[in-house]
């Protein structure tokens, strides 16, 4: 029988409730697994939530302090291209001014999109933007085709790597070769006979994934013919189970077997000795479905301490008392130098500043 409210999750971690010394082996397995995967799901909805609120913060006291600094050394570069004719500039000065302004020009082209400057960066370039971005992707394209050769032995035209279509076909097209020759290599050998205890193993792992499968489909089942909002009358009822319906579907889509049995344990009152009471047989593949959760769990977990949004973390994460000291680091340190750079701006109108500027670039 379905209750009409449901109760809070942290009430609701499937547990085999026994005393410790008489649960037994795969009970004790089946505890200590749940108790893992709520352990990492509360840990990975902290860490989105955490990310998410430092990519909010970013985007609203960072970004625009970060746009300025862009801004103003756009202005730079178009005030230096100004100066540089000056007659006070001698030839070596120039040269370094030439440099340094085709590096700040490239790299706020390239970083941030500046198109604008392109003109600026290719009259002090030995070789225009063009010629830097083609000369670029044909080096990633012979990179590339060497790549394909030697992993999957294929040969990839230049400009076939522009045409995801014609790769993929081609590399389809190589791995049917491949598998059209193992099968004349095998069928040349003649069928190797399965020995009895290939058989009975072969027969015993699809019995036994078939049983995993079944295991994760009965509840789903069960949870959908007790909930399902069409056989509810009540129209607030059926808009609260359309709901649980939602929550049921994408735990069964998403292979979460723990969310499908706190769902059981929350809506299924008659279910509520289920685990106390299921055979050990049954509670195996149980077990397993827990740990290849915890293994999912563990690689989603190393996804967001490594991946891409690892370095936000890790840049501004913490207690509360130490993101805000870190933003307020990040902060000032934006503003010093939004303040330095509008005083280079200012200054770079006047010659003799640009020339006691080019003489601290003592790394060109």
């Amino acid at each position: 029988m379905a209750k009409n409210k449901p109760e809070t999750a942290a009430q609701l971690v499937p547990q085999i409730k026994k005393e410790t010394s008489q649960l037994s082996k795969l009970q004790r397995q089946f505890n200590l697994k749940i108790k893992r995967i709520n352990k990492l799901k509360a840990e990975l909805q902290q860490r989105r939530e955490t990310t998410a609120m430092l990519q909010a913060r970013v985007q609203k006291e960072l970004r625009p302090l970060v746009d300025e600094t862009i801004e103003l050394k756009v202005s730079i570069v178009q005030r230096l291209d100004e100066t540089y004719d000056h007659p006070s500039l001698r030839k070596k000065e120039k040269e370094k001014l030439a440099e340094f302004i085709e590096d700040l020009a490239y790299n706020l082209i390239e970083r941030h999109g500046r198109e604008e400057l392109v003109a600026i960066h290719d009259k002090y370039a030995p070789v225009t933007h063009a010629e830097a971005v083609q000369e670029a992707e044909e080096e990633a394209k012979s990179m590339a085709q060497d790549m394909f050769k030697s992993f999957f032995g294929v040969d990839i035209e230049a400009d076939d790597l522009d045409d995801m279509e014609k790769m993929k076909a081609k590399l389809d097209q190589k791995m049917q070769e491949q598998e059209e020759e193992a099968a004349k290599r095998k069928q040349s050998r003649g069928p190797k006979k399965k020995t009895k205890a290939q058989q009975e193993k072969e027969e015993a792992m699809k019995a036994e994934m078939q049983n995993i499968s079944k295991a994760s489909r009965r509840i789903y089942t069960e949870l959908v013919k007790q909930l399902h909002p069409d056989k509810e009358q009540d129209e607030t009822q059926r808009a609260w189970k359309e709901e649980v319906i939602k929550e049921v579907t994408l735990a069964y889509n998403n292979d979460d077997f723990f969310e499908l049995l706190r769902l059981q344990m929350e809506f299924l009152q008659d279910k509520s000795r289920t685990l106390e009471e299921m055979p050990e047989e049954q509670l195996k593949y149980y077990v397993k479905l827990l740990n290849d959760q915890v293994h999912e769990l563990q690689m989603e977990s190393a996804q967001l301490t490594f991946g891409p949004e690892a370095q936000l973390f890790y840049q501004f994460g913490g207690t509360p008392k130490a993101v805000e000291q870190k933003f307020r680091r990040e902060k000032k340190a934006l503003r010093d130098e939004v303040q330095q750079l509008q005083e280079e701006l200012k200054g770079f109108s006047d010659p003799e500043v640009v020339r006691v500027f080019i003489k601290s670039l003592k790394f060109m």
